[in-house]
């Protein structure tokens, strides 16, 4: 009976923490974020995510769900997983549930510059039987599973010409309700999600649990409780309230929900990856709650358009690491901003303390989760604020998870570590045998050496004793001669069999090696020198300069496809002296390495340079893979072979535009700026769109915004004010010589 309980308090336990242990969380990537920024769908990081929402569609005024731009949706190409293009977003989503089975797609219908019709839409049947109808085609066609109503906002309206009427809420419930009779209807279901204010003044008469009853979640936005438009700087998403200092908060609205009714237990707090920044603010209270004169241009703002001082994750992570900020923790609040006291510049986000404390909130009030506005915003890899999040949620996979990411590009020198460290053993064991050796070999040595005086001093010491008895008869104890005579012709008899014994245990000349640590140092170095390079080319000339620097090498040449015979099963063969090498494998194809020893190769130093030899085979079989990319290649060869008439390569609607003295229009790829970087270093980056060769600027000038451009053949090229102190300081030349501004620029 007692085990019966335990069982089912145990049942209970683990029934509860799995259902603790499902939070959501929700990523949402905006169309314009293929155009600045750039971004494709499958770059958003779904295998941390429970849902990823689409934004926005756009709601026509006869109640039809369109595409909300139909170029970034369905037309513009771009490279998926599988290095295929593939024309539009929508097109990659099959890709990211092959990434994440688990992952829900949701079409977010609205927003705040396509909420115009929403009202007109909810108060008509037909309009709202159309909507459901139009918005199921749009999941069936391209893969969706599910709708958000991003309506802002019913009632109120929200931006200039949205509609409002006083029943905008029971015409919502209606609208919800029809969509999710329909979704039930059908075999496959859908997710439904709404969006909310953080104001109260934006949500009124939003009270009861009905509202929510068709939903199976609902997303707070968390965030812009201050900004550009605001009178004074402040939190972008403060999780509390500050009472010398009034306003809305994470946790007021919350409980201004909880308090109306709402199922806490379905929202998600929508956080930001942008920060809002203002300029010339007070130091009083580190900037906080001051005044400002301005805002700056963020990292999306052309110059030619107004600034938002809207800056990414990303870039403040690097803004602050490259110094001239103070972050301040406000503890009243739980946030955090930047201020630059110099040129009196805030910056308010959303950073790891601050979001460990309202995940910890969020664990508290027991709601459904987290989620980021928006992913391409965000920082990569473990700095990234989703990361942060699946971190907490998930601890253990977390863990796992990095080792399995990261494992792809441990596997090649994974596989060189483990050929070195097999040859490591190997070289330890035979060094090991050869100290026995040279220890026997010394013995042997000394015992020699011993047994070459042995018998001139005994008989020495036997004719002594002859002497003393005939003088000394009495006073010496009695040693008998004959005995040391016969001993002495016995180590004269030794030694002679023992010389040919010791001959052929330890050679007279023994070459020197390495000691064991030399040996795996080196190994070491060559496979750091050789994971730097990037062709094929290069790896070998990396592998030819090293063994050339070897004192055993005497010779090392490269051999090509005209000087090679079919290669054999051994990689390194050695010719009959052991004084010369051929390193080939099937690999290789068209290349092989011939080597020359000063003298014959021992058993060790073999061991050492055919683990040298494999460590170019794991790199080969890399750049067959590399190979197997035919439209990379040809993309790569498009910039290679312009290398010195290259002036720079700019980022244009999901394409880079390679701009050279040889082309009278530019020549467009389908590899990103990022990619390219890869493989051509000596480019530049000087602002998100460009890539500049250092050779073609010929100086610098002002920008009709005010900004810095670098000239190029009389072209201007924007400098992002991130990237200018690096650059003046790796590239002096260029800022001193100020061209006169051009009429326009490109």
């Amino acid at each position: 009976m007692k085990l019966r309980r335990f069982l089912l308090v145990a049942a209970l336990a683990f029934a509860s923490f799995s259902a603790r242990a499902q939070p959501l969380i929700v990523g949402y990537f905006p169309f314009w974020a293929s155009y600045s920024h750039g971004a494709a769908l499958s770059d958003a990081p779904v295998e941390k995510l429970t849902h990823l929402v689409y934004a926005v569609a756009s709601l026509q005024p006869d109640g039809s769900v369109t595409s909300g731009d139909f170029f970034a949706d369905q037309v513009r190409v771009h490279a998926g997983d599988d290095n295929q293009l593939y024309r539009g977003n929508y097109a990659l989503i099959p890709q990211l549930k092959a990434r994440n089975p688990r992952l829900k797609v949701l079409l977010s219908v609205g927003g705040w510059a396509r909420s115009t019709h929403f009202s007109d839409v909810a108060a008509d049947g037909g309009k709202r039987a159309r909507f459901v109808a139009t918005a199921l085609a749009m999941m069936d066609k391209h893969g969706f599973d599910g709708i958000e109503f991003d309506w802002r906002f019913p009632v109120v309206g929200g931006a200039e010409g949205t509609g409002k009427r006083p029943d905008d809420l029971a015409n919502y419930r209606l609208l919800m309700h029809e969509m999710r009779q329909a979704c039930d209807a059908r075999k496959r279901p859908c997710t439904l999600s709404l969006t909310l204010s953080p104001q109260a003044s934006m949500r009124p008469g939003w009270r009861g649990a009905d509202l929510f009853r068709d939903v199976d979640f609902a997303t707070l936005i968390a965030s812009d409780f201050y900004g550009e438009w605001s009178t004074s700087t402040g939190h972008k998403s403060p999780l509390l309230p500050d009472p010398a200092h009034p306003g809305p908060s994470v946790a007021g609205a919350v409980a201004d929900l909880k308090a109306g009714g709402v199922d806490t237990g379905k929202l998600v707090l929508l956080l930001p990856a942008q920060g809002a920044s203002w300029l010339g603010v007070p130091p009083t209270n580190h900037g906080l709650y001051q005044p400002f004169k301005g805002v700056p241009f963020g990292t999306w703002d052309a110059d030619k358009n107004k600034p938002t001082g809207l800056f990414t994750y990303n870039e403040i992570t690097k803004l602050d690491a490259a110094g001239g900020f103070e972050r301040n923790w406000d503890d009243v609040a739980k946030a955090e901003t930047l201020y630059q006291p110099q040129t009196g510049q805030l910056i308010s986000f959303e950073s790891p303390r601050a979001l460990a404390a309202k995940l910890e909130f969020i664990d508290q009030q027991g709601l459904a989760g987290v989620g980021l506005w928006e992913t391409s915003s965000d920082a990569p890899g473990d700095a990234a604020l989703l990361e942060q999040a699946w971190r907490h949620y998930h601890p253990w996979l977390a863990r796992w998870a990095s080792v399995r990411e990261h494992a792809g590009s441990w596997l090649p020198w994974l596989g060189a570590a483990l050929a070195g460290l097999l040859a490591a053993g190997l070289l330890f064991w035979r060094l090991q045998r050869r100290g026995l050796r040279q220890l026997e070999h010394a013995q042997h040595a000394r015992l020699l050496e011993t047994l070459n005086v042995l018998p001139d001093q005994l008989l020495l010491v036997a004719q002594q004793v002859v002497r003393a008895k005939a003088r000394w008869p009495d006073r010496l104890p009695v040693v008998d001669a004959e005995q040391l005579d016969l001993v002495a012709s016995s180590s004269l008899a030794i030694r002679h069999q023992l010389l040919p014994l010791a001959a052929a245990i330890a050679p007279d000349a023994v070459r020197e090696t390495p000691t064991r640590r030399d040996a795996l140092l080196e190994l070491e170095r060559f496979t750091r020198q050789l994971s730097e390079q990037r062709s094929l080319e290069r790896m070998l000339e990396t592998m030819l300069r090293f063994v050339a620097d070897d004192e055993r090498v005497c010779e090392a040449t490269l051999l090509e496809e005209e000087t090679q015979e079919a290669p054999s099963g051994d990689l390194l063969q050695l010719d009959a002296t052991r004084t010369a090498a051929t390193v080939r494998h099937a690999s290789f194809a068209d290349y092989g390495v011939a080597l020359r020893f000063h003298t014959e190769l021992s058993d060790e130093e073999e061991v050492y340079f055919r683990s040298l030899a494999n460590q170019l085979v794991l790199v080969r079989q890399q750049l067959h893979e590399l190979a197997r990319q035919p439209q990379l290649l040809a993309e790569l060869y498009e910039i290679a072979y312009r290398r010195e008439k290259l002036h720079f390569i700019r980022a244009d609607k999901g394409y880079s535009g390679i701009y050279a003295s040889d082309l009278a229009a530019p020549h467009y790829v389908t590899l990103r700026l990022r990619a390219i970087r890869l493989y051509f270093g000596e480019l530049v980056q000087v602002h998100r769109s460009y890539l500049v060769r250092p050779k073609s600027v010929s100086g610098y000038r002002r920008g009709a915004g005010g900004g810095m451009e670098l000239v190029i053949a009389g072209q201007g090229v924007p400098v992002a004010r991130t990237y200018l102190p690096q650059l003046k300081r790796q590239f002096p030349a260029w800022f001193r010589t100020e061209v006169a501004a051009a009429a326009c620029s490109s």
